[in-house]
């Protein structure tokens, strides 16, 4: 059963990686052009993406290998990102916290479900729901693999 947590995180992975590629520092312009490859095909996106990422505000924190950290925010309005911040978002909904390296990993696997599913396991990925809807949407089950295929595809290019 595929949770909330993952589809949203797989999103910001690909969002991340939009332009960058393995061992490549993720930077704030890369998650500025990865919300519009994101936004390219959010009109194919299925049902369930487009309910559950409807009308958010995202709060990405990766921490890098250096102990820096990157921060931005994305705010969804009808699923599509319709802004991003470099820096914290006000009163984020959901908070993605993640580690550069397992953003990497999972960059470069064959199976990007598997592996975002053993860097959660592993703690290298977190993601919660701030508000009771936000939370209820994260703790969610879903079974949606086309969901799943939608984000993997925006990470594999």
């Amino acid at each position: 059963m595929v949770l909330m947590k993952e589809l949203i995180f797989i999103m910001t992975v690909a969002l991340a990686f939009a332009v960058s590629g393995p061992g490549v520092a993720i930077t704030f312009e890369d998650i500025q052009h990865g919300a519009e490859v994101y936004n390219t095909g959010v009109e194919t996106a299925p049902g369930v993406v487009k309910t559950l990422l409807g009308d958010e505000r995202v709060q990405i924190e990766i921490s890098r290998p250096n102990g820096t950290v990157l921060m931005a925010g994305l705010e969804t309005k009808n699923a599509a990102i319709v802004k991003t911040v470099e820096g914290e978002i006000e009163d984020p909904t959901i908070v993605v916290v993640a580690e550069e390296d397992a953003i990497a990993d999972i960059y470069g696997s064959e199976d990007p479900v598997t592996a975002f599913q053993q860097a959660q396991n592993q703690g290298r990925i977190s993601i919660r729901g701030t508000t009771f809807t936000s939370k209820l949407k994260v703790s969610a089950a879903l079974a949606s693999t086309p969901a799943l295929r939608f984000f993997a595809g925006l990470i594999g290019g």
